[in-house]
């Protein structure tokens, strides 16, 4: 309370200071909406929210900053909001001299704040916010315009959000494995309950439904060695054997486990991590940071990217529970090595398709079709989680490794990996003869 009392003393400090500046003057840059996206990462990474939730929260705050400036900056971005499932044009009242970045800036953190636990992030981020945009020259009247402006949208953008089913799927019962074995288990070292199992009931954004992906049939369940079922999950037992320490490392870069769990004797330790979205929404901030990307073709990159992985998340999850596939952990300990474990952690949720290539598939073509094919990039997302950076040729390079990664990791099957590309691919593609 005493900080943000100290803030709006600051505010009217410094706006007897300066001289006001017109408010459609761009004060905001680039540099400011990679900080509220960090903001987004890092609240999402504190309250330890599953990928699947975690790529609403990416999605809604991004869509909210997008609807903003593109009503206030509509010859710098394309409409959408008639593109986006159930979304109605929004009512806004003739509210005079808004700064565009600022209500789009005020609007995402709204949302946000909507979204998470940990609200103090996005109460943070309104108040530099608002110091800043003393700072840089605008009137106290256009900050407040700005933020009743976006108080405006986030209000109605809350009413569309409140009705995507999240809140009636936490209501649901929880998934029951059915203990064959040709179904997915709880496995170790958890055992933890099916993670998500009704998340296809989530209204899609863009995506028609979560029943877009015609996926490839699996071989039939099979403990015989010669079948093709023993052959796909010995290809990951045998995989491991022969594994190498190059392997181990892009396995261990593109984990991105929110929740991994370290066991020691009685002692559990808990390690957060960004989510599979939340790594490619880190990529797009190095990204534009390096390149020195205009506000605009920025906005276009997170927002398409996070609509895009949260609609594939979807269309994941649908075919996960419809296949109810048993993980390679399950299998090879009861029909090939009781005592082999993965290199990764083998998160709680069926095999069939991966949803991290999904992801991974879905992100990469939106970049390529905003940055360009073969656009060349470092990705530096895992030095604070004590690993190298590693360099791509193109997004879809950095796709591709993402699906050796499961593989390589042991949790994967390589038709779960090479079939969740595939879905994620479609899924972005659908979106980008929609929107454009």
């Amino acid at each position: 309370m005493k900080l943000r009392i100290f803030t709006l003393i600051l505010l009217v400090i410094l706006s007897s200071c300066k001289e006001a500046i017109k408010s459609d003057v761009q004060v905001f840059k680039t540099t400011d909406l990679n900080n509220a996206n960090t903001v987004l990462l890092e609240a999402v990474m504190e309250d330890a929210f599953t990928p699947p939730v975690a790529s609403r929260m990416y999605a809604y705050a991004h869509l909210a900053h997008y609807i903003t400036l593109q009503s206030l900056r509509p010859d710098s971005l394309k409409t959408i909001t008639s593109k986006i499932n159930g979304l109605e044009e929004f009512k806004l009242s003739e509210i005079q001299d808004v700064n565009p970045e600022l209500s789009a800036l005020l609007a995402f953190s709204i949302t946000g704040k909507k979204l998470i636990y940990s609200e103090h992030y996005f109460e943070g981020l309104a108040d530099s916010l608002k110091t800043k945009a003393i700072q840089l020259g605008l009137s106290e009247n256009v900050i407040n315009n700005s933020k009743e402006y976006a108080l405006e949208i986030s209000k109605q953008l809350s009413t569309w959000i409140d009705k995507d089913m999240y809140t009636e799927t936490r209501t649901y019962p929880r998934f029951t494995s059915t203990k064959k074995p040709e179904n997915w288990r709880e496995t170790p070292p958890d055992y933890l309950s099916g993670l998500e199992p009704h998340w296809d009931k989530i209204r899609t954004m863009v995506i028609d439904s979560a029943n877009v992906f015609k996926y490839k049939a699996l071989p039939t369940y099979s403990t015989e060695e010669n079948s093709d079922f023993y052959k796909m999950v010995d290809e990951v037992y045998q995989e491991s054997k022969n594994t190498t320490l190059e392997k181990e490392k892009i396995a261990w870069f593109w984990d991105c486990n929110p929740i991994m769990t370290i066991h020691k004797g009685h002692m559990t330790t808990t390690i957060h991590k960004f989510t599979p979205p939340g790594h490619w929404l880190n990529i797009i901030n190095q990204i534009s940071t390096n390149e020195n990307s205009d506000y605009y073709k920025t906005t276009k990159a997170y927002t398409m990217t996070s609509m895009a992985m949260f609609d594939a998340i979807i269309a994941v999850w649908h075919v996960k529970y419809k296949t109810d596939l048993v993980r390679p952990v399950t299998y090879i300990q009861e029909n090939i090595n009781a005592e082999w474990t993965p290199v990764l952690q083998t998160p709680p949720f069926p095999e069939y398709t991966s949803g991290h290539s999904a992801t991974s598939a879905s992100a990469a073509e939106i970049l390529t079709s905003i940055y360009g094919d073969n656009y060349k990039f470092t990705d530096n997302t895992q030095l604070r989680f004590g690993l190298e950076k590693r360099t791509f040729k193109s997004f879809r390079e950095a796709a591709n490794q993402v699906n050796l990664s499961r593989f390589y990791g042991g949790i994967h099957y390589m038709q779960g990996v090479e079939e969740g590309g595939r879905q994620g691919k479609e899924v972005a593609n659908l979106i980008l003869k929609k929107l454009q």
